[in-house]
């Protein structure tokens, strides 16, 4: 057996592939591609949006701006130690609160903070035209 993917894992491997994702993951990724995808000012578009979910998910908002790539950087704080899981289930429900018609998450580590790389946007063909976000949420925790 290869590496378990998860602590009980006896297979070590799956049942199947995720190619019929793929049209979703590629659209997305021809999105990001497009000149101004990225809509402006993220502050007025985003932040009542994570601020009402921050407020709800035991974390606290340290800082939040616009980086000059146009990603929105939003620094969070958790005034006690969590796993990596309980952190993923809070930024996800605060995610919630921004997430568009598609949305892709990277969850990586660094330190005592966990990263989350997000694009989430509007492919064409919905009510407004098609717009995305980038947003970077750093969530720093007591060693």
């Amino acid at each position: 057996m290869t590496s378990p993917r998860w602590d009980t894992d006896e297979r070590g491997h799956g049942i199947a592939d995720a190619r019929g994702r793929l049209p979703t993951i590629l659209e997305l990724a021809e999105l990001a591609q497009s000149q101004e995808w990225v809509a402006e000012d993220p502050e007025a578009h985003l932040l009542p949006g994570l601020r009402d979910r921050v407020d709800i998910s035991g974390l606290s908002m340290e800082s939040a701006q616009a980086e000059p790539d146009g990603s929105f950087r939003v620094r969070l704080f958790s005034s006690t130690k969590q796993s990596r899981r309980e952190i993923r289930q809070s930024v996800w429900a605060i995610l919630g609160g921004i997430a568009e018609l598609t949305t892709l998450v990277r969850e990586t580590q660094s330190g005592n903070a966990t990263i989350f790389d997000v694009v989430t946007g509007i492919p064409p063909g919905g009510t407004f035209a098609t717009h995305g976000h980038t947003v970077r949420i750093e969530v720093e925790q007591p060693a």
